[in-house]
């Protein structure tokens, strides 16, 4: 029995902290290893860890702290007196590995390298716009300290092999995945009741935030040419994003005048996504660059074929030729050609689907991925 110290960038409703939670309970029911859990922030999967492992956040105080935890904030800053802690507490456990996950995290993981002196291991999900914002220099030099890289796609590890010096021999490809059911209590038809969609009418589906990454604009675009080329009554739903927003103002604007007001249906952030994946006849990935989304292997569980971008990330490589289609970079009129076909060919869409969803329940769930990841976790245990 060993302590395994994992680490993550935050504790959000997102991909990567999914992934880690998955990953921390299958050790939980399938290993006797003890889990100390260091968050960058939190979020509102803590609860979730904290039923896992110790859990510790570097940075406690939120995007609007008092006063008093201002002066705290400067305090331990400059006294490093709450990473000491932390230190103290993870090297008083006598760790054997750390197990960082997401490239934000490398920086502290190393760090808690030299303090520990124990491998470290790295599951990235990451791509180029990642390093639009984060030092790609400075993570470069901090790869050297990596014992295992451990990218969760083919497109990750092309892109780590384009500026990171971590030799072949350090890289093991594992690919990202999801739980092995779709966790919720929301069902298809009370959501469809809930938005006004008539129960004969199809529905297209995208997750994600208001960003330049995830494009809920170009969803908005493939949206206007399904709706010209299907011969189907078809609603489009996304979910996610603030509608509070000035990005939602925006996508308002470009739906009324492509008179989608009443067909594109933009719902908010949710938490419980399961009957959303049930609404969904096929989903549409309009990630300008997205490395292995979770968002569509959870749709594959409920047999939706997916339509993503090449060049675009990692999707393309579950989609292939049978569980969707793969179209032109920002292509945006085949995605919704292509969308209105599969909508138009009832049989083609299902067989597709029920091929996305036996790839997933084979090669992409907890069930199938831990077993893996614990591989590669192996060397680095105590015999």
């Amino acid at each position: 029995m060993a302590t395994l110290v994992f680490i993550s960038h935050d504790a959000s409703l997102s991909g990567a902290p999914y992934t880690q939670l998955y990953l921390m309970k299958w050790l939980r029911a399938h290993t006797q290893h003890r889990i100390q859990l260091v968050l960058l922030r939190g979020g509102p999967l803590l609860e979730e860890f904290e039923k896992l492992a110790t859990v510790f956040i570097v940075h406690k105080y939120g995007s609007h702290p008092s006063l008093g935890q201002r002066l705290l904030r400067k305090t331990e800053a400059l006294t490093n007196i709450g990473l000491r802690k932390i230190y103290r507490s993870l090297a008083g456990a006598r760790p054997t590995l750390i197990f960082a996950n997401a490239a934000p995290t490398l920086g502290f993981a190393v760090q808690a390298k030299r303090v520990l002196g124990i491998p470290l291991l790295l599951n990235m999900h990451e791509l180029a716009s990642t390093f639009f914002y984060t030092d790609a220099a400075q993570f470069a030099r901090d790869s050297v300290a990596i014992d295992l890289l451990i990218p969760g796609s083919q497109a990750v590890k092309a892109f780590c092999q384009t500026f990171c010096p971590v030799p072949n021999e350090k890289i093991r490809v594992v690919y990202d995945f999801t739980g092995d059911t779709t966790s919720g209590n929301t069902t298809a038809s009370a959501i469809r009741s809930e938005l006004g969609i008539p129960p004969g009418a199809k529905v297209v589906g995208g997750i994600g935030a208001f960003n330049w990454r995830k494009a809920p604009d170009l969803f908005v675009q493939a949206a206007h040419h399904c709706q010209a080329a299907s011969q189907q009554e078809v609603y489009f739903v996304w979910v996610g994003g603030d509608l509070t927003s000035m990005a939602f103002q925006e996508i308002t604007y470009d739906l009324q005048r492509l008179g989608l007001a009443e067909k594109a249906l933009f719902v908010g952030a949710k938490s419980d996504l399961r009957g959303y994946y049930e609404l969904f006849d096929l989903f549409l990935l309009t990630s300008r660059e997205d490395p292995f989304p979770l968002v569509c292997l959870e749709a594959a569980l409920q047999g939706s074929p997916t339509i993503c971008f090449a060049q675009a990330g990692g999707m393309p490589e579950f989609v292939r030729d049978d569980a969707g289609f793969v179209v032109p970079y920002a292509d945006t009129q085949t995605m919704g050609e292509q969308a209105a076909y599969l909508l138009n060919h009832e049989e083609t869409r299902q067989q597709m689907g029920a091929t996305a969803q036996a790839r997933v329940e084979n090669n992409h769930t907890i069930r199938v991925i831990g077993p893996q990841m614990y591989e590669a976790m192996h060397p680095f245990l105590p015999a």
